[in-house]
Formats: structure tokens, sequence, C-alpha cells
């Protein structure tokens, strides 16, 4: 699989994405990286994705190439301007720059169906490789802060940004 734009499939997240949301959330390094590392048990996913996926305030996605999903990213609306960014890569296609691909491919499309013109992401500042991943997507760092003692780093996008290329 190559980052191809042209073989990527960006599509909403259904109920029968349950099982490989539930395999990526507890993944290792997801959990270690995770403000909270504890494993998560598949019924509490199942409802958890239920009520995420029929939120009028989130919007979540999966991208895949050739059939093979390799990330998802979710846009949690907290106020009326601003969405929350979850993002994950499946392990076998980290560190090939599909975080940052995943960023750009989708950020227009949730600030136009959340109605909001900002996107925070909140990134362990140990989290090298999403830190990069903020980055490299024309993020900005607006601060750093400590989140039940773990020190955060926060990044911005507005809908008024200047669009690195991908969009």
């Amino acid at each position: 699989m190559g980052k191809n734009l042209e073989k990527i499939l960006i599509r909403r997240v259904s109920k029968k994405d349950t099982d490989i949301l539930w395999g990526w959330v507890n993944d290792t390094n997801v959990r270690s990286n995770s403000l909270n590392s504890e494993s998560i048990g598949k019924i509490s996913h199942q409802e958890w994705l239920n009520n995420k996926i029929q939120s009028k305030d989130t919007v979540m996605y999966i991208l895949e190439s050739e059939g093979i999903p390799f990330s998802q990213i979710r846009f949690d609306r907290v106020n009326q301007d601003d969405a929350e960014i979850d993002i994950s890569v499946a392990k076998e296609f980290r560190s090939q720059g599909l975080g940052t691909l995943t960023l750009i491919n989708t950020r227009l499309k949730a600030i136009e169906h959340l109605g909001i013109i900002r996107l925070i992401g909140t990134v362990l500042e140990t989290n090298k490789g999403s830190c990069k991943a903020f980055i490299n997507a024309g993020f900005r760092e607006n601060n750093k802060r400590d989140i039940n003692g773990n020190m955060c780093r926060v990044f911005h996008w507005e809908s008024d940004q200047k669009l690195p290329l991908g969009d």
C-alpha cells in the first residue's frame, strides 16, 4: 500500500467497524499514548461506538487503501467553534506519514460536517509520531498543558489557515 491519494478511500465509520476499531484502541502503543492507558472492554467499546456514530456532535472516518483500513480519525464538537481530534494509525502502517495524510484529508470534511471553525489535537508530549503528524499537516502548536500529570502539546488548525499540499 502506498500513499497514492487516488487510491485512498475515506468513509464514515459504521457498526461493522467495531472489531477493527476495538483492536486498534487496545493496541499496546495506542494505550500507552492515551491519557487513559487502561484497556477497553469489548461491550463498553460497542456501546461507546454506537453512541458516537449516532451523535450529531461527532464524525468519525476510516481511511483505507485497496480495501485495507489503515487509520481512523474522530472529531468531537466540544463547543460552537471547536472539535477535538482523536486519531490512530494501524500498527503495521505507522511511520509512513499516514497520520499526516489522515489529518490533511479529513479536516475540511469535519469542519463542514460539524459546522465549526477550529480543530484541536491534544497529544502526549512523549508521542513524537503524533506530534510530527500534526505539525506536518499544518497544525500550529498553541500551548502545552498538564492533564492529570501528563504533559501534553495542544495543536490547532483553523478553517481560514492556508492549506498545505493535500487539500
